[in-house]
């Protein structure tokens, strides 16, 4: 079980760094998976010394998915004010036969 664990803590880490989104939804499966399976299960300390490390490590990608989600959100309002500015500009060339 620590072994386990501990790679999933890795894989986590690992593939947050590499803004790897969908390995990172595949390791919160397995998380998820993990937490499912020990539910009501006594682990040995290091286990659960193990098992906060990995809580520590899910907070902080969930933490850095949110501010890259955030600053994706910035781009595409963006790029959507760039494209509605774009089309009101040719509306208004075209109305005043600017073409």
């Amino acid at each position: 079980m620590l072994h386990v664990i501990q790679a999933l803590t890795r894989g986590l880490r690992q593939a947050t760094e590499d803004h790897n989104w969908s390995a990172v939804m595949n390791v919160d499966a397995k998380i998820a998976e993990l937490l499912t399976a020990i539910q009501g299960k006594t682990l040995e300390v290091d286990e659960r010394q193990a098992l906060d490390n990995l809580k520590k490590i899910h907070l902080q990608a969930r933490d850095y998915c949110q501010v890259e989600s955030d600053k994706l959100a910035v781009k595409l309002n963006l790029t959507m004010r760039n494209r509605e500015g774009a089309a009101a500009y040719a509306q208004f060339a075209d109305d005043e036969g600017m073409r």
